[in-house]
């Protein structure tokens, strides 16, 4: 026996000392962006960042094809690597003011020899490491997306009920993602797989967070951007390093739900070659709390890139105008027995009959809002027949209703389990049904909402407090028959408290308004004070995305209107901080080439959608976006008045139009705003056959719900979203001139919101963009507007 076992351990030192053992062992770690050995010199990053126990790397990188190969340290700036030579001069600068900001400019060169499969990176070496520091990038990683895995594909469904237990933890499909162990991980991106060019992570034990910023590309174009933890529960040196690389070179991109070879190639290097220069900003800052590091996230986003630009293509009111013909024209289906509004009249596929997400009521509000009287006969006709129609008996709506057939919301079994539904649509047909029988009232259509619709709508609104009362929460599907929970979980539930809150005021019912500020509480304190916010849209099972927090904002917004409690706009500044990191924050440089780049697009306030659908998006799914404009107001904060102005000026680029550069399709709007290869090399493009009502409908909400400008009568407030150029030419005790002028091919008709700034600080009410004068100005035209204090426009 002793014989044997020393056999055997005899066998096992050989294989080790095996030249091929010993290479692959060699090579596994060579393979790594963390560090093989000691740092070999000390710089100005390692003391700056001593109190995290991180140090600074600055590497020359080889690659096989598009595999890391080997990283070279630079030991000074000068390294040597065979007859090659590299020269790296780093200098780092800061302000005596600015104590936890530190900018570092590294400029690489070859200067003797030549290196094929090359490229260049700057390390940031955390040791100590705690795997429950959490972990982040914009649209991307949040809490390092430590949540459970199940390799489900697109469009993906936790079909197994063992996999959806009541007390389920948050489950995604395989985005990309540190371990929730800790143990060993990689995440590989690039510039484009981000809303902002930034890495960085939070230590709530400590304290203190960590931020890097860098800029999207080099002549070799977009940067990578790693991450990669070793701190499993065996490694006794637990450590994590955050990588900028150039160029971005991975070895697998993330593709949906999964991964696929990335195709990126390193350079071929020979000596006086053009340099490249890798600059960054690092922050190390106090956070007391989670709060604390998201608000540093939101004021530093855009350090890097500046205010952004922006293009006058359409003009607000014409954008709504060609949406809304193009829904009269293309969207509507009416024969003998019923007639309703709907994405894609009389195609079979179940997902263009849509309730509340991207159905009716949503849908029909711009004709409301742009009324004549067949579009309200329409409009009544699609609340008859469409949307009080997929109403269950227990008060929740179906998912879909094609032509009085019901499906559900169990991707690849519609059919089947046709009771199963997102809570959610309920909850959007409940805040958009009471704003719709709101506005007809404003207008004097109250002879248009019949009992029914007001019983439906008090009757959804009892159901979405039982399922309170029964879970305390509202999960994600739910059973619309019996008010069993499909799945539970996410941070969908968010926006039950919009919805509730307008019922208790419609209905005169308190007990809306309890559950729908208990509702809200719960949500903020469970997941967004943990920095996760997820599971709003139907088909990413529970991934963080960007619906969840602006419906936050949208819910706390609302709960504000109508209690004047600040503490809800204090917890919608938390969800707007939030919400920005999914915001493109700077003007992304499109491949040459590409239908954007040739448009001269301005990707700045598109909107991510998803860690697991990684594309930005026009807007808000489905949302006018107002609500900022209310945190503005509320809180007088310019940094939310610009990230309003981002999104709301320029999610009419993506409006089909004749002389819109990007396409000429009138009224209609591409869903994808392409900065990452998720879906292939087509950062950029725009399909000329995508018709998608959904962000038809979020941008001319956008074009209606918001002033084209928005002033204040008493100081320099001044805000233009409309594609417009207006300006202040004087002021003084009475009121205030601007000048306007149209640069576009279209006659305009420009709302103005005027108010002072005592006025700013209170509630303006739902539907208030009914209220607001208009201007009439043709194209090319130039007017002067002076107004009063009290707000009257007077044309000089």
């Amino acid at each position: 026996m002793c014989r044997v076992i020393f056999c055997l351990i005899v066998f096992f030192v050989s294989l080790i000392f095996h030249p091929a053992y010993s290479q692959a062992y060699k090579s596994s770690m060579e393979q790594s962006w963390l560090p093989s050995s000691a740092q070999l010199n000390s710089n100005r990053g390692d003391k700056f960042l001593q109190s995290l126990k991180g140090k600074m790397r600055v590497m020359v990188c080889r690659y096989d094809d598009n595999k890391l190969e080997k990283c070279y340290p630079f030991n000074g700036n000068k390294i040597k690597i065979n007859n090659v030579v590299w020269n790296c001069a780093t200098s780092f600068s800061s302000s005596g003011l600015k104590k936890d900001e530190l900018d570092i400019t590294c400029t690489f060169n070859l200067s003797a020899g030549e290196m094929n499969s090359a490229g260049v990176a700057v390390a940031f070496d955390f040791s100590d490491w705690d795997p429950e520091n959490y972990v982040f990038a914009p649209a991307q990683l949040y809490n390092g997306n430590r949540f459970r895995i199940l390799p489900i594909q697109y469009p993906p469904y936790i079909h197994d009920p063992k996999d959806r237990p009541l007390d389920m933890p948050i489950t995604t499909t395989n985005i990309l993602h540190l371990n929730k162990d800790g143990s060993h991980a990689k995440v590989e991106m690039n510039t484009g797989n981000l809303a902002t060019p930034m890495l960085g992570f939070f230590n709530q034990k400590r304290n203190r967070g960590f931020i890097l910023i860098t800029e999207q590309q080099t002549r070799f174009g977009n940067n990578g951007l790693f991450v990669e933890e070793d701190a499993g529960k065996n490694i006794s040196n637990k450590r994590i390093c955050f990588v900028v690389s150039a160029p971005g070179v991975r070895e697998e991109r993330y593709v949906m739900a999964g991964r696929a070879a990335s195709g990126d190639k390193a350079s071929n290097w020979k000596a006086g070659d053009q340099k490249i220069t890798v600059k960054l900003k690092l922050f190390n800052f106090e956070a007391k709390n989670m709060v604390a590091f998201f608000q540093k996230v939101f004021e530093i986003r855009k350090v890097m890139s500046g205010r952004n630009s922006y293009s006058n293509i359409t003009p607000y009111s014409e954008a709504a105008d060609l949406i809304v013909a193009h829904h009269n024209k293309d969207k509507w289906f009416e024969n003998d027995s019923t007639a309703y509004y709907c994405n894609r009249p009389g195609d079979p596929n179940p997902y263009n009959y849509q309730i509340g997400w991207n159905g009716v009521p949503v849908i029909t509000f711009p004709e409301l809002i742009l009324e004549t009287p067949e579009r309200l006969r329409r409009v009544t006709l699609s609340f008859d027949n469409m949307l009080f129609k997929s109403q269950a008996k227990s008060g929740l709506f179906y998912a879909m209703n094609r032509n009085g057939k019901i499906f559900g919301d169990e991707h690849g079994r519609l059919a089947v389990r046709t009771n199963i539904a997102m809570t959610r649509r309920s909850m959007e047909v409940l805040y958009y049904g009471l704003m719709s029988l709101d506005l007809l009232k404003k207008r004097n259509h109250q002879s248009l909402i019949k009992l029914q619709w007001e019983q439906g709508l008090k009757k959804c609104a009892d159901a979405l407090v039982k399922v309170w009362r029964k879970y305390g929460q509202f999960g994600q599907f739910i059973n619309v028959d019996n008010l069993d929970m499909d799945v539970n979980g996410s941070t969908a539930g968010a926006y039950a408290a919009a919805g509730l809150a307008l019922a208790s005021k419609y209905f005169n019912k308190p007990e809306y308004l309890n559950v729908a500020e208990a509702s809200a509480d719960y949500y903020y304190r469970r997941d967004f004070l943990k920095g996760y916010a997820g599971g709003g849209a139907a088909e990413i099972l529970q991934a963080p995305d960007s619906e969840t927090p602006w419906d936050m904002v949208e819910s706390c917004m609302t709960l504000y209107d109508i209690t004047g409690n600040k503490k809800w706009v204090s917890m919608a500044k938390f969800a707007a901080n939030i919400l920005s990191t999914w915001m493109v924050s700077y003007d992304y440089k499109f491949p040459k080439g590409s239908l954007m780049s040739k448009a001269g697009t301005h990707a700045a306030g598109s909107i991510f959608a998803s860690s697991q659908n990684n594309h930005s998006a026009p807007g808000y799914y489905i949302l006018s976006g107002d609500m900022m404009l209310k945190l503005f107001r509320a809180t007088g904060d310019k940094l939310y008045s610009e990230m309003y102005k981002d999104q709301s000026h320029n999610v009419i680029q993506y409006v089909g139009a004749p002389y819109n550069p990007l396409r000429k399709e009138s009224g209609m709007v591409t869903e994808r705003v392409q900065l990452s290869d998720w879906e292939g090399k087509n950062q950029g493009s725009v399909d000329e056959h995508d018709s998608n009502m959904a962000w038809e409908i979020l941008a001319s909400l956008t074009s209606l719900m918001n002033p084209g400008i928005y002033l204040h009568t008493d100081d320099n407030t001044f805000l233009v979203m409309d594609h417009v150029c207006a300006s202040v030419i004087k002021r003084n005790k009475k009121g205030v001139t601007i000048k306007i002028t149209n640069p576009t091919a279209y006659a305009a008709v420009v709302s103005i919101f005027a108010e002072s700034s005592k006025q700013s600080k209170k509630p303006y009410g739902l539907n208030a963009f009914d209220k607001w004068p208009k201007i009439d100005i043709q194209a090319g035209e130039t007017k002067l507007i002076y107004i009063n204090k009290s707000g009257t426009l007077t044309v000089l």
